[in-house]
This record gives structure tokens, C-alpha cells and sequence, in this order.
């Protein structure tokens, strides 16, 4: 049974503590920090309904909510990334996340969403073809870096580095 779960630490790394297992058929999952202390997670889903897991806690990881599949983020069964970006002057958490958004290992595409990832309005195909796992950064800069797998004829060929903006991302 695959089953994702936290590992946390409130005193800055020097202890570790286990937190919530979340839901059956789920793994390869990541974790952002809402506003309002609210942390999300978002779990690879074996569900067989190709779509991201998501769940919430309140308590920082102790205890979680019912996992449910978000209808928007369309998965081929995959690990994807979720990031928070901290825009400067802009009071809204900014979400980001990357998968291939389709049910095969292709189109990797990056998302955005203003209202903590109850939508994600904005979204950017940043590679067609055969692509797999992904992970996002914010620069240093204010940019948005994505390291991906891709390739011509199978996901596996290369690893990439793509460097983007915001207003990229979104059209603005």
C-alpha cells in the first residue's frame, strides 16, 4: 500500500518528528506553507482517476484532511512539483506547480494559482513532447527555474534546465 506522510521539525532541524499518513495510494507527494499557517500537500495518485491527490492540515503536519483528487491537475500517474513563490510588493501566495497534464508521460506544462490552489488560471506548456519528472525554484533573481526530464522518443533521454518569469507564466 503506498501511503504519503511528513517528516517535520519544530526546533530548526535539530529533532524530527513523524506527522500525518495521509491517505492509501498515494506517494511522491510535496508540501507548501499556505497563508495562514495552512500547509497543503500534493501526492501522486494511484487512484486511477489521473489526478493529483491533495490534502490540508492545520496543525503543521500532525494530522490531515480527507485526500481528494483536484479535477485540474491531470496526471499520467506521475511525480510533479508544488513550490510557493513569494512575489515582492505582492500580498497573495502564489503557488507553482509543474507535471506532465495529460494521462502520458508528455506536454510538461507549468501552473500558477493566486488563491492558494483552489484554481490554477494560469498555465504554460513548457515542452510538448516526452517529459516526466520536474522541479521547480524560485531564483534568487525572481525568476522560475524547472529541472525536467525529456526527450524525443521517451521521457528519459535528458535532463533540462528552463529558466522563465512570472509574467511568462501568467501572460501579464
Amino acid at each position: 500500500t503506498y501511503r504519503s506522510h511528513v517528516i517535520f521539525s519544530d526546533d530548526s532541524g535539530k529533532t524530527w518528528k513523524l506527522g500525518g499518513v495521509l491517505g492509501e495510494k498515494t506517494n511522491e507527494c510535496q508540501a507548501v506553507e499556505l497563508s495562514e499557517g495552512t500547509v497543503m500537500i500534493n501526492m501522486r495518485s494511484y487512484h486511477g482517476k489521473n489526478r493529483r491527490a491533495v490534502a490540508t492540515s492545520k496543525d503543521g503536519g500532525e494530522t490531515w484532511s480527507e485526500v481528494r483528487l483536484d479535477e485540474a491537475l491531470i496526471e499520467p500517474v506521475c511525480q510533479a512539483s508544488l513550490i510557493r513563490m513569494d512575489r515582492k510588493g505582492d500580498p497573495k501566495v502564489v503557488l507553482l506547480f509543474s507535471n506532465p497534464a495529460g494521462t502520458k508521460r508528455e506536454k510538461l506544462t507549468i501552473r500558477a494559482s493566486t488563491d492558494e490552489g483552489s484554481s490554477w488560471p494560469h498555465a504554460h506548456d513548457l515542452r510538448a513532447g516526452p517529459a516526466a519528472y520536474s522541479s521547480l525554484v524560485v531564483l534568487p533573481d525572481g525568476g522560475i527555474g524547472c529541472l525536467y526530464e525529456r526527450g524525443e522518443k521517451s521521457p528519459y533521454e535528458k535532463i533540462t534546465f528552463a529558466r522563465f518569469s512570472y509574467d511568462w507564466l501568467t501572460g501579464k
